[in-house]
């Protein structure tokens, strides 16, 4: 059970237009939102700090870096939703899946843009920057804007694994859950 509990319907009218945008047709909000919910200015700075929507990152991409950031960070609320989800959609296999989880950039799984991808998560996570020879190998196949794009959803990710941490929020009915063997 979270620490600080969940909105509940009726909805508060300005959680009402959120819970429009980030629900699924037909399904409630994740309780993600309905527990930042609880504060709209702390809402409105969460989804301010988002990175949705089409950006520079192809979507394959995207869920790597996503699913890595979740995984190396201990936010099994958001790895699970995303491996359970979007990864069979951005076409990673159930072998690159669980690498995200306990794999590495070089261990066979990858294309060499995924390797570069991921140990450049690896790093910003650990080290809290990129060396020079690490931001060699991530611009031999991003550019600029999907550079900053990458850095950015391994920030945003950080900051997810954070507040689920902080408030112990349960993973989602039916998600996926870190491997145990």
């Amino acid at each position: 059970m979270s620490r600080i509990g969940l909105l509940q319907k009726p909805w508060p009218e300005a959680f009402e237009a959120v819970a429009a945008k980030v629900a699924a047709p037909g399904s409630e909000p994740l309780t993600l939102f309905t527990s930042i919910g609880q504060s709209q200015k702390a809402l409105d700075r969460f989804l301010g700090g988002a990175v949705a929507g089409k950006g520079a990152l192809d979507f394959h991409t995207r869920e790597i870096v996503i699913d890595r950031t979740a995984a190396q960070t201990g936010c099994e609320y958001e790895w699970g939703i995303h491996t359970k989800m979007l990864a069979g959609k951005a076409g990673l296999s159930e072998a690159q899946v669980r690498s995200t989880f306990d794999g590495h950039a070089d261990d066979g799984n990858w294309e060499p843009a995924d390797a570069a991808a991921i140990a450049s998560v690896d790093a910003l996570l650990v080290r809290k920057k990129l060396s020079d020879a690490e931001f060699a190998r991530l611009s031999g196949h991003f550019d600029t804007a999907q550079i900053l794009e990458i850095v950015q959803l391994v920030a945003f990710y950080h900051g997810v694994a954070l507040i689920t941490g902080a408030i112990a929020l349960p993973s989602e009915p039916g998600m996926g859950r870190f491997p145990t063997a």
